[in-house]
């Protein structure tokens, strides 16, 4: 009886090897907590050595904001105004791009977020920027030409009340579009206020 034969490795251009050890990265996360992911797990997916994931990322910290930071541009990506509408309109697209992609990958969006709660600064940073880069999408969107220190941290509120939502929201207890409804007017109602008390 002969041994397994180890798979055989492929050549992968860098730019693709990258995206395939932060794609396993992505996949992994939604099993454990970052820092409980294996590097050693991550290279014999791939089918690479341990020295060679080094190459790409030079410590395993940096693998692991490249993940984070990669689950950060999936979700800005679908979380876009379109180019033309009201106000409204256009929060809607953003709404309606983030719940969705909230309910269609749960499990990742809750591994990122679980990765940002776990107290590496690095990490932390990327999952702060996309919430400041969505923020500022928002009150764009709504028309806010100058936000305030009050307006960015109003938005903050509301996307977390958002986020929290559109996990909520997967068992199908709420359908898509009255959930999506339900956040444009309340973020509405908040900028309203703001506006009649001259904020």
């Amino acid at each position: 009886m002969t041994a397994k034969s180890a798979p055989a490795r492929v050549r992968l251009k860098p730019e693709e090897r990258r995206a395939q050890l932060i794609s396993i990265g992505l996949r992994l996360l939604t099993t454990r907590p970052i820092h409980e992911m294996s590097i050693d797990e991550v290279a014999a997916e791939a089918g690479i050595s341990r020295g060679l994931l080094f190459h790409y990322f030079p410590t395993k910290r940096d693998y692991y904001v490249a993940v984070v930071e990669a689950g950060g541009r999936r979700l800005l990506l679908h979380a876009t105004a379109p180019s033309e509408g009201t106000p409204a309109e256009r929060v809607h697209g953003i709404v309606d791009g983030f719940v969705s992609f909230v309910q269609r990958r749960k499990d990742n969006y809750v591994a990122v977020v679980r990765a940002a709660a776990g107290g590496d600064e690095l990490v932390l940073e990327v999952y702060e920027e996309n919430r400041r880069v969505l923020a500022d999408r928002v009150l764009q969107a709504a028309g806010v030409g100058a936000p305030t220190p009050l307006h960015r941290l109003a938005a903050r509120g509301w996307l977390a009340m958002a986020e929290e939502m559109a996990i909520g929201s997967t068992g199908g207890i709420i359908a898509k579009g009255d959930l999506v409804g339900l956040l444009v007017s309340s973020l509405e109602q908040v900028l309203e206020k703001f506006a009649a008390d001259g904020l």
